[in-house]
């Protein structure tokens, strides 16, 4: 760990405020018309996954912390925790549900993630853009009906309800955006 300019951290770095440790999810240099330039920071906390947003002068110093960034697969949720194994080690990784947070609608098993470690301890996880999951409840499909026309809920194998078209019946797969949980599209794979 090290004292840096606050110039010197980037989206995904990590650093310690006030004995917490945050990562860096977004920034913005702000120059406004009267008054100094500064940064606007968007600033994760990694243990409770709140959100805060943080304003920092140019000249600030913050401590930054050291993350290791790691490749695992899912493999499953013992009841306390989910466990992940390591891609290159095949060692199982645990994460309380807290640190997982919303990604838990995500989790399949057999998916990839990338896991954010700080002193061997994992911090948070990140995961692919898309994903694919299967339909398991939704109303009856309409014959001919086009992808312009008005969306139903439907519920996937993980329990995630995604507004789909009308024309995507129960049993098929569809390709989900990990960001804000919307159907991308039916996948034929």
């Amino acid at each position: 760990m090290a004292n840096v300019g606050i110039n010197q951290i980037t989206r995904g770095n990590a650093m310690k405020i006030d004995g917490e440790i945050y990562v860096c999810t977004g920034m913005d240099h702000v120059k406004p018309g009267k008054g100094p330039a500064y940064i606007q920071m968007k600033l994760k906390n990694a243990i409770s996954g709140r959100v805060i947003d943080k304003r920092f002068r140019s000249a600030d110093n913050v401590e930054k912390v050291d993350m290791d960034k790691a490749s695992a697969t899912y493999s499953y949720y013992n009841g306390n925790n989910y466990v992940f194994m390591h891609t290159e080690t095949y060692e199982e990784i645990e994460m309380n549900e807290d640190a997982v947070g919303s990604n838990k609608e995500y989790l399949i098993e057999g998916n990839p993630v990338t896991l954010y470690m700080v002193e061997g301890q994992v911090l948070s996880l990140e995961m692919p853009k898309t994903i694919v999951m299967d339909i398991v409840e939704t109303e009856p499909g309409i014959k001919n009906a086009s992808a312009t026309n008005v969306g139903k809920p439907a519920t996937t194998n993980t329990g995630l309800i995604v507004t789909v078209p009308p024309f995507i019946e129960a049993g098929q797969k569809i390709k989900v955006d990990t960001e804000n949980g919307e159907y991308l599209e039916r996948f034929n794979g």
